[in-house]
C-alpha cells in the first residue's frame, strides 16, 4: 500500500503546514500583547506549531483514521483536542521540570511548580490547544466533503461554469433491494458503512474522486490523463473488488450476505460548476453520465459484471491480468452511431 501511505504523508505535511502556521501566527499575535522582543515568542509558536500539527496528522492519518466512524462531530473534537493537549502539555511540564532539577538546584516538588507556572509554558500550552481545536475542527469539516473541494471553492474556482475531459467509474450493488429488505434499514445501513469503508485504499491508491453516494451506488472520477495514467481506473475497479472478495467471510458472518456488484466506465467533455445556495456541491454534466448510467444498465443483460465504452477500451492500455470482449452495441436516444461496450474480466475467470 505504498500510494496510500504516500497519500497519508502528503495529508500530515498539510497539517504541518497549518499547524506551522497557525503556531507563528498566535505567537506573533501574543508577543505583540505583551509587547516582547519580537523573534522569541513568534519562532517558539512556529515550532510548537510545526510539532503539535505534524504529531496530529501522523496519529489522524495512521491511527485514526477510519476509527470512532459512528461517534458525534463535538465528541471527537473535544476528546481529540484533550487527548493532544494533555500529551503535549504532559510532555513539556516533564521537559522543563527535569531542566529547572538539573540547572537551578530546586527539588523535585519546586521543579515542577516552577515549571508549571513558566510564562513560555503557559504560552505554549494557549497554542497547543488553539491548533488542536482548530486542526481537528478542520479535519471534521474538511471530511464532510470531497478532498479539494474546500480549497476549490475558496479560490473560486468552478463558480462559473467550465468544460473539462473526465472519467467515471459507476459501481453499483446487486440485488440491492432484497438485500435491503432481508437486513431492515439499520442493519443495511451498517452494511453500507463496512462496504464503502473497505473501497478506501483502492480509491486512495488510483488517485479517484468520490463524485457521490447514491443509496447503495458510488460514483467515482477522474481527470482523463490522471485515470488512464498505468491504468488507474481499471486497477480501482479490480482492487475494490478483489477487496471486497477477501472480506466476504466478515459480511456472511455480520450481515450474512456475499456482497455482488456491477460497474461501468466511460470518458468524455463534461461541464463542472458548483450549484446550490443552501447547500453548496460541485456536479457535472453532460451526455457521458447518462451513457455510462445505460452501459451499467447492460450488465445483466449481457451476463457482465464490468462493461465499459469502446472509446475507453482505445485509450487504455490494459493491464496483462485483463482481457476484453465485444458484448454488443448500444443505441442511445437521440443519437445515431451506436455506443461499442466490452466486458472486462481477469484471465483467469475467462
Amino acid at each position: 500500500m505504498f500510494v496510500t501511505r504516500n497519500y497519508k504523508l502528503k495529508n500530515v505535511s498539510y497539517f504541518s503546514i497549518v499547524g506551522t502556521f497557525a503556531g507563528s501566527i498566535i505567537g506573533f499575535l501574543l508577543n505583540y500583547i505583551d509587547k516582547m522582543d519580537v523573534p522569541s515568542p513568534t519562532l517558539r509558536g512556529l515550532f510548537v506549531g510545526f510539532l503539535v500539527g505534524t504529531t496530529i496528522g501522523l496519529c489522524e492519518e495512521f491511527l485514526f483514521l477510519g476509527r470512532f466512524r459512528n461517534k458525534t462531530y463535538f465528541f471527537l473534537l473535544f476528546f481529540r483536542t484533550f487527548v493532544y493537549s494533555f500529551v503535549f502539555a504532559f510532555c513539556e511540564l516533564l521537559i522543563n521540570s527535569g531542566s529547572n532539577f538539573i540547572t537551578r538546584d530546586l527539588s523535585v516538588n519546586q521543579s515542577i511548580y516552577s515549571a508549571l507556572f513558566e510564562e513560555n509554558y503557559l504560552r505554549d500550552l494557549f497554542i497547543i490547544i488553539f491548533i488542536s481545536s482548530f486542526l481537528i475542527a478542520l479535519l471534521q469539516i474538511r471530511r464532510l466533503h470531497r478532498p479539494g473541494d474546500l480549497i476549490k471553492y475558496v479560490t473560486g474556482k468552478y463558480h462559473r461554469p467550465e468544460e473539462i475531459n473526465k472519467i467515471f467509474l459507476f459501481i453499483d450493488l446487486k440485488s440491492s433491494t432484497s438485500t435491503a429488505e432481508k437486513l431492515g434499514n439499520i442493519k443495511y445501513s451498517s452494511f453500507l458503512i463496512d462496504y464503502f469503508h473497505d473501497m478506501t485504499d483502492a480509491i486512495l491508491m488510483s488517485k479517484a474522486e468520490i463524485y457521490q453516494y447514491i443509496g447503495d451506488e458510488i460514483i467515482l472520477t477522474w481527470s482523463f490523463a490522471d485515470g488512464i495514467k498505468h491504468s488507474r481506473c481499471v486497477h480501482c475497479f479490480f482492487d475494490i473488488k478483489n477487496t471486497i472478495e477477501l472480506n466476504k467471510e466478515k459480511y456472511m458472518k455480520k450481515f450474512g450476505i456475499n456482497p455482488q456488484f456491477k460497474a461501468a466506465m466511460h470518458a468524455g467533455s463534461v461541464s463542472v460548476t458548483w450549484i446550490g445556495s443552501i447547500k453548496k456541491e460541485i456536479v457535472y454534466h453532460g451526455d457521458v453520465l447518462n451513457t455510462t448510467a445505460r452501459i451499467q444498465d447492460e450488465c445483466n443483460k449481457h451476463e457482465q459484471y464490468f462493461l465499459i465504452s469502446e472509446y475507453m477500451l482505445k485509450n487504455l492500455k490494459l493491464p496483462e491480468y485483463l482481457r476484453s470482449e465485444l458484448v454488443g452495441e448500444l443505441q442511445l436516444k437521440g443519437k445515431q452511431k451506436k455506443v461499442k461496450i466490452y466486458g472486462l474480466k481477469s484471465i483467469g475467470e475467462i
